[in-house]
């Protein structure tokens, strides 16, 4: 059974995902991307639909594959709802062509619930996950792109419970589908 993530492993994972993005030296030679997500995801168990913001790096090491990380916050609305935020690394494949690219990604991460609405009814708020799926890229030229994701958010909750349900049961893991839009640049 796994234990529950505690939220130095999230700071952990923010601050790597910011000092691969601002650090970009380290990277001499190769193409790396950097970009801005827009992200819907439905989350079943906790019957949520949550809308966020968030950035993309990617270091391309050759050109078929890439390492990508992506930080994803969905903001708290005024009744306490929403408030998730997400850690994602891994790798993407594929192959760009003259004006567009085709892509698979597989990204293992944590979720986080941080709303007030979790706080009285979740018994536990982090969570790992795997993010799984395809994407479509444009270029209208050499240096921006435009990207459109479709993904399968897999939420490993274990035995974690929603206490707002008559009978608590435990979550499990959850498949949630997650579609996403953005934009970046290649450097």
């Amino acid at each position: 059974m796994l234990k529950p993530i505690r939220s130095s492993r999230l700071g952990f994972v923010a601050w790597l995902a910011w000092a691969t993005v601002c650090f970009p030296a380290v990277i001499q030679g190769q193409k790396s991307e950097i970009g801005v997500q827009l992200s819907g995801m439905h989350l079943h168990k906790i019957d949520e639909a949550p809308l966020g913001i968030g950035a993309r790096y990617h270091y391309n090491f050759v050109p078929l594959v890439a390492a990508d990380v992506e930080l994803m916050h969905y903001p708290s609305n005024p009744s306490g709802n929403f408030g998730e935020t997400t850690a994602l690394a891994g790798v993407r494949a594929g192959k760009c062509f003259d004006s567009f690219g085709i892509f698979a990604s597989a990204r293992p991460g944590i979720i986080h619930f941080g709303g007030a609405y979790f706080s009285q009814r979740l018994d536990e708020k982090t969570h790992l996950m795997l993010n799984v799926g395809g994407m479509l890229e444009y270029y209208p030229n050499k240096k921006v792109f435009v990207r459109v994701d479709m993904n399968d958010a897999i939420i490993y909750y274990g035995n974690a419970r929603l206490f707002s349900r008559l009978n608590p049961d435990p979550l499990g893991t959850v498949h949630n589908f997650q579609p996403g839009f953005g934009f970046g640049f290649r450097f």
